[in-house]
């Protein structure tokens, strides 16, 4: 039983989540549809390139996040009626990590 939904503000958490994720997966399909070069992955300030790769690396970050915000629903929602304090944890990270994967996002579309 989804103990999660009936609270709205876990429920507005990851639902914005989600929608940022969306929104980067989105943006991300657009901008780099047209690319067939190899992606610039890290770029370091002081040595230069260091990390090249392709667009389904790009794809496999999304993926893993889309995981980890999954993983951390079910976290929260199987300890919510133990541990509430927890489970609005688990929703901020998830949501502080949609938001880092939205500016790793931008970082590598603007240097490609």
């Amino acid at each position: 039983m989804l103990f999660i939904i009936k609270d709205k503000y876990l429920r507005a958490v990851f639902g914005i989540s989600l929608a940022v994720l969306i929104i980067t997966s989105i943006i991300v399909f657009l901008k780099l549809r047209q690319i067939y070069n190899p992606l610039v992955i890290h770029f370091d300030a002081y040595s230069g390139i260091d990390f090249f790769g392709e667009k389904t690396n790009i794809f496999g970050i999304l993926a893993t996040t889309f995981a980890a915000i999954g993983i951390n629903f079910f976290l929260a929602d199987f300890l919510y009626n133990r541990e509430r304090f927890l489970s609005y944890i688990f929703a901020f990270v998830s949501l502080e990590l949609a938001i880092l994967i939205l500016m790793a996002m931008s970082v590598i579309i603007s240097v490609n």
